[in-house]
């Protein structure tokens, strides 16, 4: 057309993640059609970026050459978000009164598998000292407060504005992060940045040799998809071990340093236009540096 090279990116793979979560039947008419127009997609860009190592090797899976294929992390705004110190002032804002906080923070969607939330929840009755926060908006949030209504440990918080990001994942003594088995190579969620940067450990409902999986290691706790009792054990051994919870912290920190700071992956992305379009960019990348939480 214009003679301009093009790029597409891809966040998650919504069809595989429709198939997973049952939304849509691979053998349906409808479930045939996406699988046809993702294909058609997929032929028309130059150059096809996602997110992770796995997520690549979809790519490579549905006939994409290497030479079209690149890397783009997601990334943390490790200026926005710093760990905390003190205790986080929005736990007085949002009236959290007890000692620890366990946060869920994101899009309330079917692929996170956060039912397992409140069935966790069951398990940590007698922890009086737990807040377990879910603080977002989707099509889960409905169904997630039913499950919850005879729950008062969890409650449920708006997103807060971008201002109050540090303040909000800096609140959390533990990170929530659950996820469907069938959808742990097709996503790698967006919020795992900035979790990262904040300083705080995690726990996620995936396998070691998951994308997810290799974030985590190391900072966090992995507990199998699907079973809220090792999910509630790791939680409770976590809150009991502060010194634990402080070394996990420093690591998920140094590893959004490392691996997720914003600069240095959207420097290398700079180059890549410039050698994809063949000539030298004439102004800084200024992609928008912002993310949900």
């Amino acid at each position: 057309m214009g003679g301009g090279a093009s790029w597409l990116h891809i966040q998650d793979y919504e069809v595989e993640a429709a198939f997973a979560t049952g939304l849509l039947r691979e053998d349906g008419r409808v479930g045939r059609a996406a699988k046809a127009f993702e294909k058609w997609v997929l032929g028309r860009f130059d150059r096809i970026s996602s997110i992770s190592a796995p997520m690549l090797d979809k790519l490579r899976d549905k006939g994409v050459v290497d030479e079209r294929i690149y890397e783009l992390r997601n990334w943390a705004n490790l200026e926005k978000v710093t760990p905390l110190t003190a205790p986080s002032p929005l736990k007085d804002e949002l009236g959290i009164k007890t000692r620890h906080v366990a946060l869920y923070s994101g899009n309330l969607a079917n692929k996170q598998g956060l039912e397992l939330l409140p069935q966790m929840a069951r398990h940590l009755r007698h922890r009086e000292d737990l807040t377990i926060a879910i603080c977002g908006d989707g099509p889960m949030r409905a169904p997630l407060q039913k499950m919850a209504r005879d729950l008062p440990m969890i409650r449920f918080f708006p997103l807060q504005p971008i201002e109050k990001l540090s303040d909000l994942l800096g609140m959390a003594d533990v990170h929530l992060l659950p996820q469907i088995a069938g959808a742990a190579d097709l996503v790698l969620p967006s919020k795992l940045t900035n979790m990262l940067a904040s300083g705080r450990p995690m726990i996620a409902t995936t396998t070691a040799d998951t994308a997810l999986g290799r974030e985590v290691e190391g900072v966090g706790r992995l507990v199998p998809p699907g079973d809220p009792r090792a999910m509630a054990k790791a939680l409770e051994e976590l809150l009991d071990a502060p010194e634990e919870r402080k070394c996990l912290g420093a690591a998920a920190r140094q590893r959004a340093i490392e691996r997720w700071d914003m600069t240095a992956i959207l420097s290398r992305l700079r180059n890549e236009f410039e050698t994809l379009s063949g000539t030298p960019a004439e102004a800084e990348c200024s992609l928008d540096s912002s993310r949900k939480i």
